[in-house]
């Protein structure tokens, strides 16, 4: 039997299975488009049952920043405020948030501030509420004798849906808890109970979210509970009464066999007379449609670059370790992993280069995680790992492995590259913590890994989240103080070796309005860490050229960091700065550190030129702590050396110190350079340095940093000499 008879052949199977199947089809279909609509019902009541859930964290995560806060606990726990309570409290759960009940019970459970529909009412009017809340207030009660429990929840909320008159309220109850360091006078704290009505905040809620056609409340006895209606229990009330959200299920099965029936006349017609036809084109487009939606489906599931699982695969994945951690006791570990310094081989070689790097590291990742490991590219240079079924041990030793791995040079088309990485680690093993929680606990121990000298890894410890919200809300701070110029600029003196003052250093100052002063040596690497740095630098020299015309025959020394030096707008915006001011930029000695000669790109050395011509001078700051060559000197138009307050400290009594500092003076002399010593504190190094042939000093022995007033004052004095 040849190829055509056997495709004849199948031809006729097809065809009068098709007919046959048409048939059985229309009876088929009534049955099935039945069970269709009970399986739509399912699907809705189960699609909002999640979604009731889903709501209730929400109200109670709406409500954590004014229950999980050290001045509420001062405010209604440590001496009670009923000012602060009405405008924290009942103003903003019921102004922002919506809430039509707040109330705030005291130690003792008893009520001490009270606020419904917009206003403040007696205390006592809590007495309707009290014996609906009364289990809520018991069950925080007692999760709060279990400190530990209470750490681990962090936010502490019960919430249920009650029948206050004839309107169901969501009531929830909320310890309040400090977040920082504030402590309760007593074991117990403050309650604050607030409820929100639910026809309000779910049935729009809910109607727009699913979809839902006709949805209601009703309160009904318990023998009115009808299972064929599609309904979702929110509660129930003192007397049995239950409060159920009701709506009209749609019907896709009664909807698709009146569309149908049509459809399948037409269907049995096609199926005698293009029998051959469909045949051909069924058997072509079913090979090219499996081809199509594998390749698709791939696509949408795997990074195109590496191959690797994408964020969604990667989502899947998290959920399904996650759900297998309930049944079966274990580990699970998140591992992210964030390349050092990528931005720079895509800056240096290209992003073509930066393709090469990525695919070189899945490759390497491919190779140290097992089969059973998750491994994906969240985007740029960022990966992640999902290891299930593991221990602690056992995630330290791939975090080590994937760091050494991804560690060291690789052979890329146009050269090769410096390879190294940070990994932040997290390892749960109860299932009840949430998948996205986990994942947020490896992104803060990749920040901490990241601080902590990049090339290693960390595990996520509960202390990281403190040390993360302080640094985040000093960097807010700062962001705000620049903002409202609230930075302020000291000036501490430089003088020759017979003391008197030939020029100043401008230095950035912050008084924050509740720590006080903050340290430079906190503020400015945290403005470098978060790109401010350009910003401070910015407003420095502004002020700076203002308090320039006040003086004559001074030099200013201001700082200039790596990032805005590298900046292309960098001088222009100095030449705006002096044309805005009417400043000089002879009068201006720009202090640049080796970090910034360390690129030494062709913009860097281009910047520094126009500076030169603009009439700037520069110096090296702290010279001889980096790894700045003679070559970076004679490169760049340098007109100064400091000699950094680590060489000076040990003097006059240490010989090396002795001889780097002698080293220093020398070749500044061979190449027409001045030289400046840092950090001079006693007679003994001031004499020393002198002998030595330094040519300016500054340090506390000769004047502390100073507001600009004071400048022209100690000048005065120090001419009167």
């Amino acid at each position: 039997m040849d190829r055509r008879n056997i495709e004849l052949k199948i031809f006729g199977l097809i065809a009068g299975m098709a007919a046959g199947m048409i048939l059985l089809a229309g009876v088929a279909l009534t049955v099935a488009t039945r069970h269709a609509d009970v399986r739509e019902r399912q699907y809705e009541q189960t699609l909002v049952g999640n979604g009731l859930r889903q709501r209730g964290r929400e109200v109670q995560t709406a409500l954590n920043p004014y229950v999980i806060w050290d001045e509420a606990i001062i405010k209604l726990d440590n001496q009670f405020d009923q000012a602060w309570a009405s405008q924290n409290i009942g103003a903003s759960l019921g102004g922002a948030l919506g809430y039509k009940v707040a109330f705030v019970l005291d130690a003792d459970d008893k009520p001490i501030y009270g606020h419904i529909n917009g206003k403040d009412v007696a205390p006592e009017t809590y007495a309707r509420y009290a014996k609906a809340t009364a289990p809520l207030v018991a069950a925080i009660r007692k999760i709060e004798t279990d400190p530990k429990k209470v750490a681990q929840l962090r936010a502490v909320h019960k919430s249920r849906v009650e029948l206050i008159g004839d309107e169901p309220v969501l009531i929830t109850v909320s310890l309040v808890r400090p977040d920082l360091k504030a402590k309760t006078r007593g074991a117990q704290a403050p309650l604050v109970v607030s409820g929100i009505p639910v026809a309000a905040s779910v049935i729009k809620t809910f109607s727009d979210r699913f979809l839902l056609h006709d949805a209601h409340i009703e309160i009904i006895k318990a023998d009115q509970v009808r299972t064929s209606a599609g309904q979702a229990m929110l509660g129930k009330s003192a007397d049995g009464r239950r409060i159920v959200l009701r709506w009209t299920p749609r019907q896709p099965g009664a909807e698709l066999l009146k569309s149908a029936t049509p459809m399948l006349v037409t269907a049995i017609l096609a199926a005698v007379v293009g029998s051959l036809l469909l045949f051909r084109i069924t058997r072509r487009a079913a090979k090219k449609l499996l081809l199509s939606e594998a390749e698709a489906k791939h696509l949408s599931l795997h990074d195109p670059l590496t191959g690797l699982a994408n964020r969604t695969l990667f989502t899947d994945r998290l959920v399904h370790a996650h759900a297998l951690l309930r049944r079966k006791p274990g580990h699970l570990a998140v591992l992210c992993i964030d390349l050092d310094r990528f931005k720079e081989v895509n800056d240096n070689y290209g992003h073509d280069a930066g393709d090469q790097l990525i695919r070189e590291v899945a490759r390497r990742l491919k190779q140290i995680c097992r089969e059973t490991d998750t491994i994906c590219r969240l985007g740029g240079d960022e990966f992640a790992i999902i290891q299930p079924d593991t221990n602690p041990a056992g995630v330290a030793t791939l975090a080590q492995r994937v760091v050494e791995g991804l560690s060291g040079e690789v052979d890329l088309s146009i050269g090769r590259a410096e390879l190294s990485c940070s990994v932040g680690v997290a390892v749960v093993s109860d299932g009840d913590q949430g998948q996205a929680e986990l994942l947020r606990q490896a992104d803060v121990a990749l920040y901490r890994a990241k601080e902590g000298g990049r090339g290693r890894f960390c595990f996520f410890e509960p202390e990281m989240d403190s040390a993360l919200r302080l640094r985040k809300g000093l960097e807010r701070d700062l962001r705000t103080a620049i903002e409202n110029e609230a930075l302020t600029v000291a000036y501490q003196p430089l003088t020759d070796a017979r003391g008197a003052m030939v020029g100043v250093e401008a230095l950035a100052r912050w008084h924050h309005p509740e720590r006080g002063d903050i340290s430079p040596a906190i503020f400015i690497p945290l403005a470098e860490a978060c790109g401010l740095i350009g910003q401070i630098g910015a407003a420095v020299f502004r002020r700076a050229c203002y308090d320039s015309l006040r003086w004559s025959g001074l030099e200013v020394s201001v700082n200039v960091s790596a990032l805005q030096l590298s900046s292309p707008g960098f001088v222009d915006e100095m030449v705006a700065t002096l044309a805005e001011t009417g400043a000089r930029a002879d009068v201006f000695m720009l202090e640049i550190t080796e970090t910034a000669l360390l690129k030494d790109s062709d913009g860097v050395h281009e910047a520094l030129r126009r500076l030169k011509r603009l009439g700037f001078r520069l110096a090296l700051d702290d010279f001889g702590t980096g790894y700045a060559s003679l070559a970076y000197l004679r490169r760049h138009p340098i007109d100064k050396l400091k000699i950094d307050r680590s060489f000076v400290s040990s003097l006059p009594g240490n010989s090396e110190s002795m001889a780097v500092a002698s080293a220093i003076v020398s070749l500044a002399k061979s190449l027409g350079l001045k030289t400046t010593a840092e950090g001079v504190e006693t007679e003994g190094q001031f004499e020393a340095l002198i002998k030595l042939g330094v040519t300016e000093f500054q340090g506390f022995l000769l004047g502390r940093p100073m507001p600009a007033d004071a400048i022209a004052g100690v000048r005065e004095t120090v001419r009167a000499r």
